[in-house]
């Protein structure tokens, strides 16, 4: 029988008495190991992954600066608000989410991966040639269903090609980098308008790098799931599930399944380059049975106070910037600011310093902490050990919505309504990546549905919030109306000092009765 069961729980032991980090998962020989891929081949991986994310948060933000114009051409069919169309895409962000994970993991992420690149071009074109405000909501929701697999099944991929050590910078690295480098080409927005005469601009000029995503996704993005066979390690055998139990036996007669056969060395040849391009170049997969299971994991998860937590967190943190992002242009539009529409694309440099920022915040600082935690546990990593994470976007947060909004009210200086926009954007990447890390490592058995229960559930809980908030405003005012939202997002983070004290405990009560 097997001797020992490590990471079934997601504490591992990942730094050694001398301080030395221990790679983990532990690469197999296979050539199809995502671990034992190149520098170059798990760069331009991510480099594809990275141009889809960025593309994909152009299109769903940048609605947002053609309101103006959209209203003049919309203002008499519209049987809906015109800001619906910058809204929904946040909608089908936590539709899609339900959709992708469970099929990535049953017929593989790559081929979800180009079919989201196919149908993004398709919506942006969708877009640019709608000619009522009916087809052009039509395209903005399969703009947001596209852009979906990027908070959900690319945080699997970028998973499955990294060490445990080294995804929170990862994350927070790729995070950062899209956001910022969209809110960079966000800002000449207006420029576009101006030389293609109309909004419809904005659409054809990104429809060339929507079909750029499209060749990366076939050429350079490989299959990364992989499930790990059993392999001879230090004089024992070791199962590596893809949920990050690690099983160790005597021999190989305990294993189940026996003794794997060695993989066929592969031969570098043109048909061979193709057949990769054409047939997905794929592992073992998880197969259908997957979906059929997903339906329970995701029930498990919903009603899991320590991912419920998260979940509600994240919805008034994500939340927050939608309805700020919603309500900045409006306001500096207006007197007494009276900007012009190349002035507020330039505004979009201050979320564009707010996200690179919050790389050396949840990325670097994560990574030290965690690791100073894990030296002074006896080597063991635990998930908890990223809680402290949560600290710094959970303040930020809050104060950037109470003044923001007080800003806006009493007519303060339009840098610091600025400032705060910025300051919004640090949160919700600082955040995203604390989300992320606490979620799958708690419970690395269900992390898709994890992923899926916060990020998905956030961003159809934002759709809500913005859909709201006008009245809100109207009841309220606005500056007590985001004063109230800054003070909700202080007290529902305020539930992370239990779950820090007592979530290992709770981890394990849970993983006794669900398993």
């Amino acid at each position: 029988m097997a001797k020992s069961d490590y990471g079934k729980q997601g504490s591992v032991f990942l730094i050694t008495s001398n301080g030395e980090t221990i790679c983990l998962p532990i690469p197999s020989r296979s050539p199809n190991d995502p671990l034992r891929w190149g520098r170059l081949k798990t760069f331009l991986s991510l480099f594809a992954m990275g141009l889809f994310t960025t593309i994909g948060l152009i299109q769903v933000q940048g609605t947002s600066l053609l309101l103006h114009p959209l209203e003049i051409e919309y203002s008499q069919e519209a049987p809906l608000r015109i800001d619906l169309l910058s809204s929904v895409p946040s909608l089908f962000w936590g539709i899609g989410a339900l959709i992708w994970v469970p099929l990535s993991m049953a017929i593989g992420r790559r081929p979800v991966f180009i079919f989201c690149s196919i149908l993004l071009t398709l919506s942006t074109a969708m877009a640019g040639f709608s000619r009522n405000f009916r087809t052009h909501l039509a395209a903005r929701c399969f703009q947001g269903f596209a852009g979906s697999i990027s908070p959900s099944t690319m945080i699997l991929m970028i998973l499955d090609v990294t060490f445990i050590h080294q995804r929170p910078r990862t994350i927070a690295l790729f995070w950062c980098l899209c956001d910022g480098m969209s809110n960079i080409c966000l800002a000449f927005t207006s420029y576009i308008l101006t030389a293609g005469g109309s909004w419809r601009a904005f659409y054809w000029v990104w429809l060339g790098p929507c079909f750029l995503t499209i060749l990366l996704a076939l050429v350079w993005s490989p299959e990364t799931y992989f499930q790990r066979p059993p392999m001879a390690f230090d004089g024992h055998i070791i199962a590596q599930s893809e949920i990050g139990k690690i099983t160790v036996y005597n021999s190989w007669e305990e294993v189940p399944g026996g003794k794997p056969m060695p993989d066929e060395p592969k031969v570098r040849t043109t048909s061979e380059f193709l057949k990769n391009i054409l047939f997905w170049n794929r592992t073992t997969i998880g197969g259908w049975p997957v979906i059929k299971a997903f339906p329970r994991q995701i029930m498990i998860c919903a009603l899991n106070p320590l991912i419920l937590w998260v979940l509600v967190l994240n919805s008034f943190v994500f939340g927050g910037m939608v309805v700020t992002c919603a309500t900045y242009v409006s306001v500096l539009m207006a007197p007494p600011y009276n900007f012009t529409d190349n002035e507020i694309g330039l505004v979009k440099f201050s979320p564009f310093i707010g996200s690179l920022l919050a790389f050396p915040a949840s990325g670097i600082l994560t990574t030290w902490f965690a690791k100073i935690l894990a030296t002074r546990n006896r080597g063991v990593h635990e998930p908890e050990h990223y809680l402290p994470s949560f600290i710094l976007p959970v303040v930020t947060s809050s104060i950037s919505l109470s003044l923001f909004g007080i800003a806006v009210e009493r007519e303060w200086d339009w840098g610091w309504i600025i400032f705060f926009v910025g300051l919004d954007y640090f949160s919700v990447l600082s955040m995203f990546t604390s989300n992320t890390l606490w979620v799958t490592e708690a419970f690395p058995r269900w992390a898709g549905a994890a992923l899926t229960v916060v990020g998905g559930g956030a961003y159809a809980l934002s759709f809500v919030l913005g859909s709201t908030i006008v009245p809100w405003i109207n009841s309220q005012g606005i500056g007590n109306t985001y004063v109230e939202l800054g003070i909700l997002t202080w007290l529902v983070g305020l539930f992370g000092f239990p779950v820090n004290f007592w979530g290992k405990r709770f981890r394990g009560y849970i993983y006794s009765k669900w398993e």
